[in-house]
Order: C-alpha cells, then structure tokens, then sequence
C-alpha cells in the first residue's frame, strides 16, 4: 500500500494526491471533466512536481484512495 505525504489539488474537477510506493514518489490525478472520470499515476520527485508526464498506472473511473490503496494493481506492468 502507498503512504500519503499530501493533497496537491482538489478543485475544479482535479484531485491530485503525492504518495510514496516502494521507495519512489508519484502524484495520483483524478479529473471528473471528462464524460467518464479517469485516475492516472504519474512518476515525480518528493515535492510533487510531475517528473514524466507518460502514466505510469491508472483506471477509468475509481478514485485517488482506491488507487492508493491498491498501487500494486494499478501500477502498469513494464
């Protein structure tokens, strides 16, 4: 399971959350502007600013604490 470091943004259909998962950093972004509402993971550095705008993980629909939850899940394999 991933550890919550902070909120980065909850506003205007955004919310955004920095998290740590096995050593590495990501922001977990979820954007409801959108017909069918999207979760995706981006690699970053401790601050959380998005270092690779490539996701790296995802799901249509869920939402930012079930990603967290379930990093192992949702976490594309490479």
């Amino acid at each position: 399971m991933a550890t919550l470091i902070k909120t980065l943004k909850q506003q205007d259909g955004i919310h955004q959350i920095l998290v740590t998962y096995n050593g590495k950093y990501y922001v977990v972004s979820r954007s409801s502007k959108l017909v069918e509402p999207e979760t995706y993971i981006f690699n970053s550095d401790k601050d959380g600013n998005i270092t690779d705008w490539a996701e790296v993980g995802g799901t249509k629909g869920g939402d930012v604490w079930l990603v967290m939850n379930s990093m192992d899940e949702y976490l594309y394999a490479w």
